[in-house]
């Protein structure tokens, strides 16, 4: 017996001594954190310039809206594309497309033609995060899939402490123009981080099927109760991504760009343990813990007059969302085939997307007719709503 046991947990610790930090792995979160420094330069910046150039609130809403939803419109073929054809050259192809809407920024002087690019660059990053996440995926072992998607998802965190106060800098010292200038650079270095990642999936090339066949291939049942929940809270994510900064400046907070170094910081903390803990089977007790973090952040949130009310509401909030995200990102592809990897990792997105997306949108309608204090305390609803779905989904698990 003690023999069997001191067999068991050498086993356990050698699969843990497995390193996650291959040449894959180690390229892809380096193009996975120039790429989002480059989008969310633009996500506290863009806004302002809208109302600059002549933007309505509402405008705001659609203009941040209409990015999510185009690349949550791409999720589902994305993936589709990765599973059939191989994770590189769906990457290669986004990354292509990035570049070119990158380029435009600089010619976009009007809502409409905004409008139009942000379309197209929800669209190129719909295909290039899809295809990045299953190849992040396939380089990590199984046994530690949560930690590695912890240690992914930081460089979004550390780019989220980055990017808004460089962006920041950069319009206050040479202007818009040169922000969009930036954003191509840092295209440009995630094409070049890409390039290398070595492809370790050989695709499944399924027989022809009915279309309707194929419309069902293009999401994975497995990711769908992790997802669900995913949609909810990313509603609620999307209040803070979209308008935090308007709502600062109404507040009279000056530099509001710390908020989301917050965020970040605290995000590095609460990204590698809760992945660890879901690795080790405590994904309930961290979402939990995550829920609740978030219920408080949003509350403090709109009640915040303050800067130090501000950072702290949004360390809190940076907890939570680091617990939840890659939990809920591993949850959704652990149980899933391998040839099923770029489909689970796109109905993920697709519901995070959406879920920025139409809350978003929601919001902007809000905000105008109750104000931002109203909004925020509004979120609740969506963060309820996501709770219910994660326990009524573990529930019935129990029962089958």
């Amino acid at each position: 017996m003690q023999d069997h046991t001191q067999t068991s947990r050498q086993a356990a610790g050698l699969k843990h001594s497995v390193s996650i930090w291959t040449r894959n792995f180690t390229l892809l979160c380096l193009a996975n954190l120039t790429l989002f420094i480059s989008l969310q330069m633009l996500l506290p910046t863009l806004p302002l310039y809208l109302l600059e150039i002549g933007g309505s609130q509402r405008d705001v809403g659609y203009v941040m809206g209409v990015y999510t939803t185009g690349a949550m419109a791409m999720r589902p073929f994305a993936g589709w594309l990765v599973d059939r054809y191989g994770r590189r050259k769906i990457v290669v192809l986004g990354l292509v497309m990035l570049l070119a809407v990158a380029a435009f920024y600089r010619l976009a002087a009007g809502v409409s033609l905004i409008i139009f690019l942000r379309c197209l660059h929800g669209m190129a990053f719909g295909i290039v995060g899809t295809a990045m996440g299953t190849m992040v995926v396939d380089s990590l072992p199984t046994s530690r899939l949560g930690e590695g998607m912890g240690y992914f998802g930081l460089t979004s965190s550390l780019s989220m402490a980055l990017a808004p106060l460089l962006g920041f800098w950069l319009v206050g010292k040479s202007g818009y123009p040169v922000l969009f200038l930036a954003v191509f650079l840092l295209s440009l270095l995630t094409f070049c981080c890409s390039l290398p990642v070595r492809d370790t999936n050989v695709p499944v090339i399924a027989p022809g099927g009915s279309a309707a066949g194929i419309w069902a291939s293009l999401l994975e049942k497995t990711a769908l109760p992790a997802s669900w929940v995913m949609f909810f809270l990313a509603a609620v994510y999307g209040s803070v991504l979209s308008f935090i900064s308007l709502y600062a400046t109404e507040r009279g907070i000056a530099n509001i760009g710390l908020f989301f170094t917050a965020i970040a910081l605290t995000m590095l903390v609460s990204r590698p343990v809760s992945g660890r803990w879901t690795d080790r089977g405590g994904s309930n007790m961290i979402l939990l813990i995550g829920h609740l973090t978030i219920l408080i952040a949003m509350i403090s949130l709109s009640l915040s007059r303050t800067s130090t009310g501000f950072l702290l509401a949004g360390a809190v909030l940076g907890l939570g969302f680091g617990a939840c995200i890659p939990t809920l990102q591993a949850l959704s592809v652990r149980h899933t085939p391998e040839h099923r990897r770029g489909a689970a990792t796109g109905t993920f997105f697709i519901a995070f997307d959406l879920g920025i997306g139409l809350g978003t949108i929601l919001w902007g309608y809000v905000a105008e007719a109750t104000g931002y204090q109203v909004m925020y305390l509004t979120t609740l609803l969506p963060l309820a709503l996501a709770g219910a779905i994660y326990y009524r989904s573990r529930d019935s698990k129990k029962h089958t």
